[in-house]
């Protein structure tokens, strides 16, 4: 029983972060999958932002038939005015705003006309931390050969 439990809980584990949040994007960035497809974020300047739109694979960026709304929420509520470019979209928020402080970002995408949920990045970015099991500890607890 202890076996199955601590399989579960391995799973589960491993299961939260097997969409990328634990390693960068393509463009050194920070992944989200809020649907088919995934959200890229790169901090571009204090208060400007680049957000690719990458399909299921982590490639192709595209800004065809596609939109975004990126939303910082702090101490107060700011959307940014995003403009697509080549292959991504530049969002750009007031002078006042610091991207490198604390705050939740909230990414909103439509790519290739299938819309997203809302993807949150927490501010300042960072990866997200696989959580780390001591597997030699475990094993220890679960080795009963000396029962005989």
């Amino acid at each position: 029983m202890t076996k199955i439990f601590t399989a579960i809980v391995l799973l589960a584990a491993t299961s939260a972060f097997a969409h990328g949040e634990d390693k960068k994007g393509p463009h050194k960035g920070f992944v989200r999958m809020p649907g088919a497809f995934h959200t890229e974020v790169v901090v571009n300047s204090k208060n400007t932002l680049k957000v690719y739109l990458l399909d299921i694979g982590w490639k192709n960026p595209t800004v065809l038939d596609s939109e975004i709304k990126a939303t910082l929420i702090s101490k107060s509520t700011e959307d940014a005015v995003c403009a697509a470019k080549k292959n991504y979209f530049l969002c750009s928020f007031s002078k006042s705003v610091n991207l490198k402080q604390k705050a939740e970002l909230q990414v909103t995408a439509t790519r290739e006309n299938k819309k997203g949920n809302v993807a949150v990045y927490n501010l300042p970015l960072k990866l997200e931390k696989v959580p780390e099991i001591e597997m030699k500890k475990t094993e220890d607890k679960m080795d009963h050969s000396s029962h005989h």
